[in-house]
């Protein structure tokens, strides 16, 4: 069987929820050696997040699938004193608690690289480790909201996204900053730590906004699902739902006029060019429309696709997932999971060409679900193993 590209790299991932779990995900999923820390009892706070199967969340199980569970009450000394050991023999820390969350357990950064100079240390924070902010709590909206993102989005209310974009936008940006940190470090022997603020990623999808805002003064108007510099560029009503189309070039108008048999709209002074396009934009849409509202929505798309001009048929999750360019990408990956049998999750969307991207592994069915396996690993005697777990330290029960 063939290695994927991290194998051999050890991970200790102390998140929870979604950010930083999100980027431990992707790194098993390329390979690498994951250790999943929770508190012992009820674990990561994720596993009471639906949707259930048997009790047991399939959001908890996607986002730490190929990651192997350890239960640590890291509030005693002697749970301290286990994850400060783990530290030791890592390549990675990845963790997502509110700065200075560790710092006041005394297993902060400036600990770890005392017992491990060469680590690597990821963190996942809402509003960064310092500024006035930084030692506020922080969620997917709250940050997608103070960033300007949800300003910008929707018509006549700012509408947030639909998924929470911001965590896992983080995730990508920490899993990107140890990438670069693994690269660092091979040739320095030396390592890093990378920080990672949801509120920047969030700002960091507004770079249209802040151009415009740098040169005028002052943003656009929300134009909801219609692009502010092109037309016709967004959704129109078909038949059986909605339809998006991308215009931004003259022969791709004249392509969908001259396909969609509105040849008149070609040569309508009202929509010559991209400018009068949009000043006409409600016009515009009302003409089209009265085209692509007798069409269905695949009928549009395969049409004005034969003509280069870039559509989409506006589809449910579903119809994603049953697509037949889904499969070929392998965007949807089927996991086995104990006490669950099948389920469909992301795959990580990255491919190499000579190695392999792995997301069926299990997640831990249960925290501390290999508590005893990884401290043995680790060197401990089973006779030290048992007083931790008596001592409430370390758990491993289902």
């Amino acid at each position: 069987m063939k290695k994927g590209p991290l194998e051999g790299v050890k991970i200790l991932d102390l998140s929870q929820v979604l950010s930083a779990p999100f980027c431990g995900m992707m790194l098993a999923d390329l390979g690498a050696h994951v250790i999943k820390v929770e508190r012992p009892g009820n674990g990561d706070i994720s596993r009471a997040y639906g949707p259930y199967i048997n009790d047991i969340s399939l959001y908890f199980c996607q986002y730490n699938r190929g990651k192997r569970g350890l239960a640590v009450d890291m509030r005693t000394e002697a749970g301290k004193r286990v994850i400060m050991d783990l530290v030791a023999q890592v390549d990675i820390v990845i963790e997502n608690f509110k700065y200075g969350t560790l710092e006041k357990l005394g297993i902060g950064y400036d600990e770890m690289i005392k017992v491990n100079p060469g680590l690597i240390y990821g963190s996942i924070s809402g509003f960064g480790t310092y500024g006035p902010l930084s030692h506020l709590p922080c969620m997917d909206i709250v940050a997608a909201a103070r960033s300007g993102l949800v300003s910008q989005s929707g018509v006549d209310v700012p509408v947030k996204p639909g998924f929470s974009l911001c965590d896992t936008w983080a995730g990508l940006h920490l899993l990107r900053g140890l990438s670069m940190a693994l690269l660092h470090k091979q040739s320095t022997n030396k390592g890093v730590r990378v920080d990672i603020a949801m509120l920047d990623c969030a700002f960091y999808m507004c770079e249209a906004p802040v151009l415009e805002h740098s040169i005028t003064g002052e943003f656009r108007k929300r134009t909801g699902n219609h692009d502010p510099v092109f037309a016709p560029y967004g959704e129109f009503a078909a038949r059986d739902g909605n339809v998006t189309i991308a215009v931004t070039k003259e022969e791709e108008w004249l392509a969908l006029c001259g396909m969609l048999e509105l040849s008149s709209l070609a040569s309508d002074p009202r929509f010559c060019d991209n400018e009068s396009r949009l000043r006409n934009r409600d016009l515009l849409t009302t003409e089209l429309e009265r085209a692509t509202a007798s069409m269905g929505r695949y009928e549009i798309e395969e049409k004005l696709g034969e003509v280069g001009v870039p559509v989409a048929a506006v589809q449910t999750v579903a119809e994603f997932i049953n697509s037949p360019q889904t499969q070929e990408l392998k965007a949807v990956a089927k996991i086995n999971q104990p006490g669950v049998g099948e389920y469909l999750a992301l795959n990580t969307g990255i491919r190499f060409s000579k190695t392999p991207v792995d997301p069926n592994a299990e997640a831990p069915s249960f925290p501390g679900a290999h508590s005893r396996e990884i401290l043995t690993e680790l060197g401990y005697s089973q006779e030290k193993i048992q007083e931790l777990i008596e001592s409430g330290a370390i758990c491993q029960s289902a």
